[in-house]
């Protein structure tokens, strides 16, 4: 005898004749599973509707209702129901009926224990594999759905390529930087690099070639909007027989760490400079203490309306603007040097209107109208007040002057996922291409008086804020300087405070 099944199977028995009905049951329970027996239709589609079996033996002639009737009610419940109709000897027009209703198989009267044993456990270990591969495809769904959101909400960008290096997938981020994934479908993949010399494909089969299966490299990337970015890709083999040679490329934005990385490099530029200024600013200190004491000295001995006495005038006049840029000169290297932030939650709103105040105060910029727009829901920084103040109002009054005290001023204050930004906009004569990328330079100014020191040490508090700026200017029609601010600093102090 075979050993009986693992699990107790549920099987319905419903046929009107009890001996055969009791008979089954009997060699069923013996082989292990659970029977449950109906003698007429419709206690046998009641006791469906009750139980569920997995498996039904329907007789075709029984009262009340014969075995297709129930069979097609059984249908509307459940039209995946294992059902196994038993027809007489001769019936074969009804077994066909039978099937084309939804019976699965059909055995004909008389029949032997053993092939009906035999027929439950071929339909119950079919079942059994249905329902596993239902399973596995639900399994299957479930990894694909967490991959695809997993996919789309990534901050880098993923593209799946076929085997002739022609784009097949993008996710959300490829899609920002490159557009729709209709008209990217089926472009090769080196429309992504403006340099016509650079075959991407080409260096990503031949790492494959070399048996790798991983590549990563540099490259510069042109977006949809012809803008250019420094990225990293990497680029990985598809394991999928259905997709031999597809490769999945991940590519990172770097222009975030290159800008980090240049703002060290010039952070250790302007140090290495402080130092230098400090001591030629105390050399020339020196020499104008002795120069402009002789020049006023020499001023009271000649003639108030003598030539001499003009030329005297001017000296003591440059000694004085020189004093000043040294004032200037050193309050950068005392900034440099002995600077230690004081950090504490501040409204930005408030720090703009105190640089404002500071620069409109004077009455110096009476001609240039201003205003402030801020958007709702601004939340806090953390940051040194003072000194932000100071580097906003070095903004302010670079803008003014070069609206050479008549124009207006607009500043847009708004939120970044990651950054607090505000705009400083002016009317003015604006900057040329070739020197913004000088200006923040110490020492660098288009004006006939000061230092150039101002936008330097704008640039060192922002940064330190963990911030860097933006500008954007276009000859005579005005200059835009965008301040990021970093939020991340902000509220990872208030949590710190709270623990």
């Amino acid at each position: 005898m075979e050993e009986p099944a693992a699990k107790k199977w549920k099987i319905m028995i419903a046929d009107d004749n009890r001996e055969l009905n009791e008979a089954i049951r009997e060699m069923l329970i013996e082989y292990g599973f659970e029977v449950l027996q109906a003698f007429d239709g419709e206690e046998a589609f009641d006791l469906y509707c009750k139980e569920k079996p997995d498996l039904i033996f329907l007789d075709y002639l029984m009262p009340k209702m014969d075995g297709v009737d129930v069979l097609e009610e059984i249908m509307t419940v459940d039209p995946y129901a294992l059902v196994v109709f038993i027809t007489g000897e001769g019936s074969e027009d009804t077994a066909v009926q039978a099937m084309k209703a939804g019976a699965k198989d059909y055995v004909t009267k008389p029949f032997s224990m053993q092939y009906l044993v035999h027929t439950a456990k071929k339909f119950i270990k079919d079942h059994e594999l249905q329902q596993e591969n239902i399973r596995l495809k639900a399994r299957g769904d479930a990894y694909k759905d967490n991959l695809v959101t997993i996919t789309e909400t990534m901050g880098e960008a993923v593209i799946t390529i076929d085997a002739r290096g022609t784009i097949q997938f993008m996710n959300h981020m490829a899609r920002k930087l490159w557009g729709a994934l209709e008209e990217m479908r089926n472009k090769p993949v080196d429309v992504l690099i403006p340099d016509p010399n650079v075959n991407l494909f080409a260096d990503i089969r031949a790492a494959s070639a070399e048996g790798e299966g991983y590549y990563q490299n540099e490259y510069t990337f042109r977006k949809a909007d012809g803008g250019i970015f420094s990225g990293l890709l990497s680029a990985s083999l598809l394991k999928s027989e259905k997709l031999t040679g597809s490769m999945v490329l991940v590519i990172r934005d770097l222009t975030d760490i290159e800008m980090m990385r240049r703002q060290v490099i010039n952070a250790e530029k302007l140090a290495s400079l402080g130092k230098v200024v400090e001591g030629v600013a105390h050399e020339i200190r020196n020499s104008l203490t002795s120069l402009g004491g002789f020049s006023r000295r020499l001023s009271k001995s000649v003639g108030q309306n003598s030539a001499e006495k003009i030329y005297v005038d001017y000296i003591i006049e440059d000694v004085k603007r020189l004093e000043a840029m040294i004032l200037d000169i050193e309050e950068y290297v005392n900034y440099t040097k002995i600077h230690r932030p004081d950090f504490s939650m501040a409204h930005i709103e408030d720090i703009i209107e105190r640089a404002l105040i500071k620069t409109f105060g004077s009455g110096k910029f009476g001609g240039v109208a201003y205003e402030v727009n801020v958007s709702p829901g601004m939340e806090e920084i953390y940051a040194d007040q003072d000194f932000l103040v100071e580097a906003f109002w070095h903004l302010f009054v670079n803008a003014c002057e070069s609206m050479e005290g008549k124009g207006s001023l607009t500043v847009n204050v708004s939120l970044h996922p990651h950054y607090l930004i505000v705009d400083v906009i002016d009317t003015g004569k604006g900057i040329p291409n070739e020197e913004i990328k000088d200006i923040f330079n110490p020492f660098y100014t288009s004006k006939p008086r000061g230092a150039g020191l101002g936008l330097s040490k704008v640039y060192m508090i922002i940064e330190e804020h963990g911030g860097f700026i933006a500008v954007n200017s276009s000859v005579n029609q005005g200059t835009r300087m965008r301040v990021f601010l970093s939020r991340k600093r902000g509220l990872k102090t208030v949590a710190s405070s709270e623990c």
